[in-house]
């Protein structure tokens, strides 16, 4: 039997017809695109596509309080709420459960911050009861350690000191971290006061106050443990993890404690048996210069070598005493300070810190000079310091130029400290009948927003038009 097929052949009409109308369906091709290499240097150092947004910085940097390559002054965003996870109400475990150990705390952030998706997951809850009493009263808990932790390795570490400490921080601070707990606790605790930066009281009060009494706690605890691996002895096998943690205990220390500046809280208007304990923000750094010290030639195989190396200034600054033409303020401050060819840090006290200051504001303040600017504070001690605590005008005109060179920095954790100390010092000399410490308090006023021409007397006090 054979089997035979009926084909119905096309006629020329109805395919020419066809042909008709697909040449008018358009053709959706995916469109060409271009991987850009111009987004910001914050964004490439987290790994995230930056929308290169150039008017006030990009919009990934604004949401998280971090400095931005195009940023041209722009303010924080008002809901600054936005850096943090939404929390869910149902916790795993009961909300006071607690962590018996750093070890156990330790493994768990270890577990998570392996895992593939660390940064998405739910703060998991590790209260545990601070061992001493708080000035405000306990929240049910308190920001968990995941969460605080996930915050400084994707926040609060790109926000902080120069483009290299940073590199050594993420290449290297999170697993010092993870071996170390007295680091552990130093990272959780600046990044529960990083928090309470971004969420101010007046706003979040419910948080502000969790995250205050997570960043009380941690510090409680990096402080102790801290204190008992410097008794066991400093050695190039826990040189790192000390020194990681003493800095980040110098920049905790450094920050003002109260959310609004009050210039009445400075060293310079304290009583003279409290203005030593009133600048311990800034003598606190002598911890680490007395670790730099027991340490020895073996500091130089530091994983901080290299923010060593470059804060250095010694022989750049060799020849600074020099004033350039045109630069009076230079030239005021070698004539107020009696600085001759023949003077030394040896026999002139204002010497070191001059010599450091002097170099410094002739460097943009800025991520790649924070190093150097930094380090001004190894030249606070011995005679120096004595005549700050004595409030002599030519130490404190010495400082408060530091300070303003600070703020130009814009790092969340000094600013507030310096405006507050540049205002405390500038309404304190403002008066001075010396016209050279006012010409050179000029500089630091305008910074802190005070126009020294604007002052006026009335009835003994000090009013500043705005």
């Amino acid at each position: 039997m054979q089997s035979v097929f009926r084909v119905t052949l096309e006629s020329a009409k109805s395919r020419a017809s066809r042909l008709s109308k697909a040449e008018k369906t358009p053709v959706h091709t995916r469109r060409s695109h271009k991987k850009s290499r111009h987004g910001c240097r914050t964004c490439k150092q987290r790994r995230i596509k930056c929308d290169e947004n150039r008017d006030g910085g990009c919009l990934k940097c604004q949401s998280h309080g971090l400095a931005c390559d195009y940023n041209n002054g722009a303010q924080l965003p008002s809901r600054a709420s936005v850096i943090l996870p939404k929390q869910q109400q149902q916790q795993h475990g009961s909300p006071t459960s607690s962590c018996s150990s750093d070890n156990g705390s330790r493994s768990l952030v270890r577990k998570i911050s392996q895992g593939p998706s660390s940064r998405s997951l739910v703060p998991l809850t590790l209260v545990r009861n601070p061992p001493s009493p708080f000035p405000f009263g306990i929240p049910s808990q308190m920001t968990s350690m995941v969460h605080t932790f996930s915050h400084f390795s994707t926040v609060t570490y790109c926000s902080m000191g120069s483009n290299m400490g940073q590199e050594i921080i993420r290449t290297t601070a999170f697993d010092l971290a993870l071996e170390k707990p007295y680091l552990m606790h130093a990272v959780n605790g600046v990044s529960a006061a990083h928090l309470c930066h971004l969420l101010p009281a007046a706003r979040h009060p419910a948080q502000h106050n969790q995250n205050q009494l997570t960043n009380f706690y941690h510090f409680q605890r990096a402080l102790q443990l801290f204190r008992e691996e410097l008794a066991t002895g400093v050695t190039k096998a826990n040189m790192n993890a000390l020194l990681s943690t003493v800095m980040l205990i110098c920049v905790h220390q450094f920050m003002l404690p109260q959310s609004q500046p009050d210039p009445g809280t400075s060293f310079v208007y304290a009583p003279a048996e409290r203005r030593s304990e009133c600048l311990r923000w800034l003598t606190i750094q002598h911890g680490f210069n007395a670790l730099y010290a027991e340490l020895g030639e073996v500091i130089w195989g530091s994983v901080w070598n290299p923010v060593f190396t470059d804060s250095d200034i010694k022989e750049l600054a060799s020849t600074i005493m020099t004033a350039e033409a045109g630069d009076d303020i230079h030239a005021l401050f070698l004539e107020l300070c009696e600085v001759t060819p023949d003077s030394s840090s040896q026999n002139n006290p204002y010497y070191e810190a001059l010599e450091h200051l002097l170099f410094t504001r002739r460097l943009k303040p800025g991520m790649n000079t924070f190093n150097k600017l930094v380090t001004f504070v190894g030249s606070v001690e011995g005679d120096f310091l004595r005549l700050l605590l004595c409030r002599d005008k030519r130490a404190l005109l010495i400082l408060a130029h530091w300070l303003a060179l600070m703020i130009g920095l814009d790092q969340w954790w000094s600013s507030a400290r310096c405006k507050n100390e540049c205002v405390a010092i500038t309404t304190f000399l403002m008066h001075d009948q010396d016209e050279r410490v006012r010409a050179l308090l000029r500089f630091p006023a305008q910074l802190v927003g005070i126009d020294l021409m604007a002052v006026k007397l009335l009835d003994g006090h000090s009013i500043i038009s705005s």
